[in-house]
């Protein structure tokens, strides 16, 4: 009945930060006209500097490696929040496939297409709303963050923030995305995978837990015999 109870309680909080999310993600949407003269007047600077282009894929591929860094050091200490790591991690791949779906439903084109001229730019049908470069990094990143409370520093914690952050920004100075696709991916990628921890952590400490238990003793042999001969001797 616990269990149960705190099930529900888990899927309602899940369900309201998902909920919260829509609503930031839609209004992010609404901004799209201001968003786009800030992409204006900031993009042609940008688009050209040296490796800028090079930022949002490699600070994308630090934090997975961090991740699995971080995966195989809990996997090695037996640390008890691994599986909330890994669920953390199911939790980024829901929050990308979700942002698939919304670029497909919104269908916005890029603004280095609608706004400037720009060589470097997605193919017509990949959508820009939201960044899925966004969602990932700021999915990974809250997976670590809410994992690692005492095996990072509040100090790490906040660079593995701020890396996310640095690759969003990088998708804007770059010209692929205008600046509420960044935003919508990230609050995307940071609510999809704290809802999807929220929900599955409990039930996968409840399993563990169940796992670790002992095992009934058995009888030993011939115990089964010498209670029967017991219950067979007069006056019982």
């Amino acid at each position: 009945m616990q269990a149960s109870t705190g099930s529900a309680e888990a899927s309602e909080r899940a369900g309201m930060m998902l909920i919260g999310a829509a609503v930031v993600v839609v209004a992010l949407y609404l901004l799209r006209d201001v968003s786009a003269v800030i992409y204006r007047a900031i993009v042609p600077h940008t688009s050209s500097l040296p490796g800028v282009s090079l930022i949002a894929d490699g600070g994308l591929l630090v934090l997975v490696a961090l991740f699995g860094v971080l995966a195989v050091q809990m996997w090695r200490t037996r640390s008890p929040y691994l599986g909330d790591l890994l669920m953390g991690g199911f939790g980024v791949v829901v929050a990308y496939a979700l942002s698939e779906v919304v670029k497909v439903f919104v269908g916005e084109n890029r603004p280095c297409r609608a706004e400037l001229t720009l060589p470097d730019c997605p193919a017509v049908s990949d959508w820009s709303f939201p960044s899925n470069h966004s969602a990932i990094a700021f999915g990974i990143a809250t997976a670590i963050v809410l994992a690692s409370t005492r095996v990072l520093s509040p100090v790490q914690r906040g660079l593995v923030i701020g890396l996310a952050a640095l690759v969003g920004l990088a998708r804007v100075l770059q010209g692929a995305h205008y600046p509420h696709d960044v935003l919508a991916g990230a609050v995307l990628g940071s609510a999809v995978t704290t809802a999807v921890v929220v929900m599955l952590v409990p039930w996968a400490r409840r399993r563990a837990r169940a796992r670790r238990r002992p095992a009934p003793r058995t009888e030993q042999p011939g115990a089964e015999d010498a209670a029967e001969a017991v219950e067979q001797r007069p006056g019982w």
